[in-house]
Order: structure tokens, then sequence, then C-alpha cells
């Protein structure tokens, strides 16, 4: 659910009263960016990272940030203090802003939703979770485009296969879900692919915290490699570290949640404390 306040072309103002033009680019052409951040007891996580892949992407499309990262940050505490919130997700859109020929961009629209904090159930984190394939590579996949139809397209089939998301591969090769990073785990080595992928910002901290423990390996990932894991997860800011017990119709391991996962997870909980 959305807070009662946004961040909208300048100002913070009541999300009812934001509108977008019904001419601008991302409404007609489906063009602009977006990234998808969150704050844990009031402090943003990572924030600089993800304001430098928010203007990474926009940069991929020929957009600008029009907000430098200091402005970014202060927004984002406004915006925590006016709707008297800790713990809550943050999504920051950047479109092409109306235009009078339909192509052309103009003057860009800039606004950032503050919404509800939401994760996997402690079911589903303690217990596993089931993903289903889908071939399909996604339109500039390093970057964080407004493009999702695609996964939206999908969701019917996902609740009809009982997945909790949709891992995209490529001629038999792992690339990422929907709205999530994955990684394999076989005997000490952390696996996860490296390329056709949006690098997000929870895979970059699991990567710096599982050194210590793993050998890294990032790299191209055949699925009938991902089959024969040991263990399995996905991340994303809104799924942090998220056990796989099931790909498709083919059980990960045991089919249990692996001690080596279970592991990650106390240090990302430990990484968010420390923060």
């Amino acid at each position: 659910m959305t807070h009662k306040y946004c961040y909208f072309q300048g100002s913070i103002i009541p999300f009812d009263k934001a509108h977008i033009s019904l001419n601008d680019l991302g409404v007609l052409r489906g063009y602009g960016v977006f990234d998808f951040y969150r704050s844990y007891n009031g402090k943003p996580f990572y924030l600089k990272e993800h304001f430098a892949r928010f203007q990474n992407s926009a940069k991929s499309i020929g957009l600008k940030v029009p907000v430098s990262f200091t402005q970014f940050k202060k927004i984002t505490l406004d915006l925590l203090k006016k709707n008297k919130v800790k713990d809550a997700s943050f999504r920051a859109v950047l479109l092409g802003g109306p235009v009078q020929n339909s192509l052309a961009p103009a003057k860009p629209t800039f606004y950032i939703l503050n919404e509800e904090a939401y994760a996997p159930t402690g079911e589903q984190a303690k217990k596993g979770v089931s993903l289903m394939i889908h071939e399909y590579l996604r339109y500039i996949p390093e970057a964080k485009t407004t493009n999702y139809t695609e996964a939206v397209k999908m969701q019917k089939e996902k609740m009809k296969q009982k997945a909790y998301e949709i891992l995209y591969v490529l001629n038999g090769e792992v690339l990422e879900c929907s709205t999530s990073n994955i990684f394999m785990i076989k005997g000490n080595k952390l696996i996860t692919p490296s390329k056709n992928i949006l690098k997000g910002i929870t895979r970059k901290v699991i990567l710096k915290m599982a050194k210590k423990d793993f050998k890294i390996e990032e790299r191209d990932v055949k699925l009938e490699e991902l089959f024969s894991a040991d263990e399995v997860f996905i991340s994303g800011t809104n799924k942090e570290v998220l056990p796989v017990v099931r790909i498709g119709n083919k059980k990960i391991g045991n089919g249990k949640v692996g001690e080596k996962t279970k592991s990650l997870q106390m240090l990302w909980g430990q990484e968010v404390s420390n923060r």
C-alpha cells in the first residue's frame, strides 16, 4: 500500500493529488526507468548504491535524474518523516515527460512513492519457495526500465503453477528472475549469473558479505547446472535472502532449505542491524 504522501515534480504532496499527464512518454511509449529501495528503522539502506543505479538506468535510455544524491537522500528522509514510518519501501520513477509529437522527450516526470515495506512470509523464508521457468530476455537487462509487460502477462501462469517467482532463461542459460537475482551453492562455491541481468544492490551486498565463507563465481550458468545445485536462493530489496526449494518440476537438493543459505540469511540480518 502506498503511504499518504509522495514526492512529485519538486514537492512532497498528498498521493491522491499527484497526476501524470496523459501524453507523458511513460504512458504513451513506456519510456521510463525506476529504482526500488527501502529503509530499516528509519535509515535508508544502501541509498548511495541505489541512486547510482537509478542514474545508470536513466542514462541507458537517454534520461537524466533531475536531483543530486544529497537532494535524493533529503527527499527520502522527508518522506519517512512526513508519512511517520521507519520501515518502508520507496519507488523512484523517471518518465520521459509530456510531449506534443508523441516521441521526442521533453521535461521528464520525476516522482518517488513511499510504500509499505513488504517481504516474504516467515514460512516462505523458513521453508523456501518455488520458481517457474520462462524463456525471456528483458529489454536493456542492465537497466531497471518500467517495461514489465512480460512479468505482468505471466502472473496468471505463475499463480497456476503455484510459483513465487518467474525465472528467466535464454537458450538454456539462467539469467535472473522477474524481480530478483538468483544464486546457487555448490560445495563451497557461491555462483550467480553475470551478464544480461540487472545487478541488484542486494546481490552486491550478498557477494560482499559472503567472501569470507565462499568462493565467489560470477559467470554463465546453465539451467541443468542449476538443477544439480546443492542449494538455490533468490535476492532482492523486498526478498533479502529467500531460499528456493523447487524450480519447475525439479526439486533442489533434498527439497529443504540448506544450512549455507540459512547462514547467509543470518549474515543478512547482521548487515541490516549494523547499517
